[in-house]
């Protein structure tokens, strides 16, 4: 059995409000949907830090201006 923890937070009423409603409508659980909402917002956060991550470790990306200048040279 997966372990449990209490988590609390505030939301604007709006979006608590339309929480409450699809999780009516759809007849799901308002924990699973924060869950799962919060799961792939964590995964979209930490692609988009690895991808910051790569560009700033990639050895073949040249600015354009560098590619101009290079150009030129030849």
């Amino acid at each position: 059995m997966i372990k449990t923890e209490v988590f609390a937070t505030k939301l604007s009423s709006d979006i608590k409000k339309r929480l409450d409603e699809v999780c009516e409508l759809l007849g799901v659980r308002k924990n699973f949907v924060v869950e799962e909402a919060i799961r792939e917002k964590l995964e979209d956060m930490l692609d988009a830090y690895d991808l910051r991550q790569a560009m700033k470790e990639a050895t073949g990306f040249h600015s354009w201006d560098s590619v101009k200048r290079g150009l030129k040279a030849h």
